[in-house]
């Protein structure tokens, strides 16, 4: 999905193609998959670049979720519904912090059944990236004063 969304930060704007076309040339190497950024008033170049992460599904404290398309449940799907409608959706930290403890239960879910993963460090590892990511987001809208923007490539 390629979005065409300007975020714009004392007069300068910017594009959030750019990070999804980072991503994109990135997919196209490797299995499809679900990529979930978030995006900020005044997000600076560098906390960009931190998002692209090589298909990390640990790095949730930038911005960035990732679930592979190897099969359900998706977490990502559950948190950031309205993102898949269009491709990006401002999101209230509120409501991503009311939809975690159901996230967490899919992520898990999908980790066990999906991946037959049993080490119980893993699995928080992934975890906590749900869990950082919504702290963020958290952080982000205090400090704009504005919800993020969530992108959802896919």
């Amino acid at each position: 999905m390629r979005s065409s969304l300007t975020m714009t930060d004392a007069g300068a704007s910017r594009t959030i193609t750019s990070l999804i076309t980072a991503g994109r040339s990135l997919l196209s190497a490797s299995k499809m998959g679900i990529d979930i950024y978030a995006v900020w008033r005044g997000q600076t170049a560098e906390e960009e670049k931190a998002q692209v992460t090589g298909f990390s599904t640990v790095h949730g404290h930038v911005g960035y979720l990732r679930e592979a398309y190897h099969g359900e449940p998706y977490a990502t799907r559950h948190l950031c519904a309205e993102a898949f409608t269009t491709g990006e959706a401002r999101m209230p930290a509120a409501l991503l912090r009311e939809r975690l403890p159901e996230t967490l239960t899919l992520a898990e879910r999908r980790e066990r059944e999906v991946y037959n993963e049993t080490d119980e460090r893993e699995i928080a590892a992934v975890l906590k990236s749900f869990t950082d990511f919504v702290a963020l987001c958290e952080e982000k809208e205090d400090e704009t004063g504005e919800p993020v923007t969530i992108v959802a490539s896919y």
